[in-house]
C-alpha cells in the first residue's frame, strides 16, 4: 500500500514474482513506475520492442 499500488494489482504482481516471471505486462500507468529488482514492468509495446531488439542482435 504504501507504493500506491492496489491490492488486486499487488497479488498480480507478487504471483508473476512467486512464478519466476521475468516481465510482467501491464498498460497501467501507476504498475509501470513502480521498480522492483524482482521483476520488471513493461507494457505490451515496449515488450515487443524489447523482444525485436534481443532477435535482431
Amino acid at each position: 500500500m504504501k507504493t500506491g499500488i492496489k491490492v488486486k494489482d499487488a497479488f498480480h504482481v507478487a504471483c508473476a514474482i512467486y512464478s519466476s516471471c521475468d516481465y510482467f505486462l501491464t498498460t497501467d500507468d501507476r504498475l509501470l513506475k513502480y521498480c522492483t529488482k524482482e521483476i520488471q514492468m513493461l507494457n505490451p509495446i515496449d515488450f515487443i520492442r524489447k523482444l525485436e531488439g534481443d532477435w535482431n542482435g
